[in-house]
């Protein structure tokens, strides 16, 4: 199967998964033997990603056309098919996924993973509100899950906070972690600017 039709299924798949994954987390928070409401936070924050991916993907989608034209990434004589590739999408995306399971898996052991995640969503919502809005301003693709992010992330920090679960060098390497995947994208994308510039 070609990338690209690939780079048009997954996103659909994720759109279920969110749905699925939210039934669930939903019905095992409210059963008898609930779920500690940090793993609960952590699953709801893999939906959001996948809800957010769907709509920059899919509904109404357009994502890898506005990035690869309409952003500081354009190459001079923009390409909607670089620097961001389907191959680059489908790797970090599906990736981050991974990521983000096992976050949500090791809430009781490695908490800081999961708040890494939640910093990574923080990332994302600076991109679509403030760096794209440089080149175009107004909406763009993932932008409106972006913004309902925002109360949902500031809950999960004060849980975090309030619960006292992390050491100082955990909130470092959690915010390391996430500021790295956040930005994993557009560095990957400056870099294939640049090849491309010198050709």
């Amino acid at each position: 199967m070609e990338l690209k039709r690939i780079n048009e299924i997954w996103p659909k798949i994720g759109g279920f998964l969110a749905v699925l994954i939210t039934i669930i987390v939903i019905i095992l928070w409210i059963g008898d033997n609930a779920i500690p409401v940090l793993a609960f936070m952590y699953w709801l924050n893999l939906a959001i990603l996948m809800f957010h991916e769907f709509e920059e993907y899919v509904f109404p989608g357009g994502f890898k056309t506005f990035i690869n034209t309409k952003t500081v990434l354009s190459l001079p004589e923009p390409n909607k098919s670089s620097p961001i590739s389907d191959g680059v999408i489908i790797v970090i995306n599906l990736g981050i996924w991974i990521v983000f399971i096992i976050a949500a898996l090791l809430v009781n052991i490695a908490p800081w993973l999961g708040l890494s995640m939640v910093i990574f969503n923080i990332v994302n919502i600076v991109g679509h509100l403030l760096i794209f809005q440089k080149k175009v301003r107004g909406y763009n693709p993932g932008m409106i899950t972006a913004i309902l992010m925002i109360p949902f992330l500031v809950i999960v920090f004060v849980i975090v906070i309030n619960q006292d679960l992390l050491t100082p060098l955990e909130y470092g390497v959690a915010g390391i972690i996430g500021f790295l995947s956040g930005i994993s994208l557009p560095i990957y994308g400056s870099i294939i600017r640049k090849t491309e510039m010198l050709k």
